[in-house]
């Protein structure tokens, strides 16, 4: 490998605390991918990025699980990504050089590969893909990186993709290194200390209830949480018995073990985050613009 592609100890402790930082994350499926998005599209200088969860990788008949979006102000309409993503779920076929990345990811788990790796340029300015999906975004330069998510179906993957606004230079094989680096980091925890898309999310919580679920993982009692956060003994019970219901556990202990299983702490920065809604939307992060889908178009906003 050429000095070029190789990580620096500066990068490795970039990808390290930033992983670290999504595993603190890490019950809020939702929160902890707009930071690894973003913090991975800030590290290889990337105008977009997506992070999300995809099945059906091996036998190439793709579907997402969920995913989020970050890019730049001023970079991407909305209602282009939108339609893009409408797309995608009613024809994952549209989109040619996915494809061919998952081709080669049958062969070796974990590749990153450039549009040029994939697509010469004779072909690309005429493709599909380059109509359909680039054009519309403004982009040209693309990297993806996918890896096996462990103890899931053959073929479900976390994967992320980043692009460059067209005229902008390609990603570099320091770019592939870092992103290569980065996905085998963070992949082998989805699922066990980062929830997966599918899986029930405290941003899913009113705030009120939330904030009573941050009580219960402290250690406070029901009396404790009607004191702290102003509200009647018979209000608190309810809140706990839909947080039970909504983790699919019978009891505090039970809610207790559940994360400590999970590696998930009693901090708790989805507390005082806005309430999720369903009509598709973005919002402003610290450096751009972020948005979450589940599978079914749900948005899920960032943690405040």
């Amino acid at each position: 490998m050429g000095k070029s592609a190789r990580l620096s100890l500066a990068d490795a402790r970039t990808i390290w605390r930033l992983a670290g930082e999504c595993r603190e994350l890490g019950a809020d499926r939702a929160g902890w991918r707009q930071h690894w998005v973003e913090g991975l599209a800030d590290l290889v200088d990337a105008d977009f990025g997506l992070a999300g969860e995809m099945a059906g990788c091996l036998d190439l008949r793709m579907r997402d699980l969920g995913v989020t979006f970050w890019w730049r102000p001023g970079f991407l309409d909305f209602g282009t990504l939108i339609a893009h993503l409408a797309k995608f779920r009613s024809d994952p076929q549209y989109s040619p050089a996915m494809i061919e990345y998952y081709r080669r990811y049958r062969e070796q788990a974990g590749l990153c590969l450039t549009r040029k790796d994939m697509i010469a340029d004779r072909d690309w300015y005429g493709s599909r893909d380059y109509d359909l999906i680039q054009g519309p975004f403004g982009a040209d330069m693309t990297a993806w990186c996918s890896n096996p998510i462990p103890g899931a179906a053959a073929g479900e993957t976390s994967s992320v993709i980043v692009l460059r606004a067209s005229g902008r230079r390609d990603f570099g094989p320091r770019d592939q290194a870092i992103l290569r680096e980065a996905q085998a980091t963070l992949a082998p925890h989805v699922g066990g200390s980062l929830a997966r898309y599918a899986e029930p999310s405290p941003s899913e919580l009113s705030p009120s209830v939330r904030r009573v679920l941050a009580c219960l993982l402290q250690g406070d009692g029901d009396k404790q949480i009607a004191a702290r956060l102003e509200l009647k003994p018979h209000t608190v019970n309810e809140y706990a018995k839909a947080i039970f219901r909504h983790f699919g556990v019978r009891s505090r202990a039970e809610l207790l073990a559940r994360w400590l299983r999970r590696g998930w702490g009693a901090a708790a920065p989805w507390a005082d985050a806005p309430e999720a809604v369903d009509a598709p939307s973005s919002m402003s992060s610290r450096s751009g613009v972020v948005a979450t889908f589940d599978a079914r178009h749900r948005f899920q906003p960032r943690r405040a």
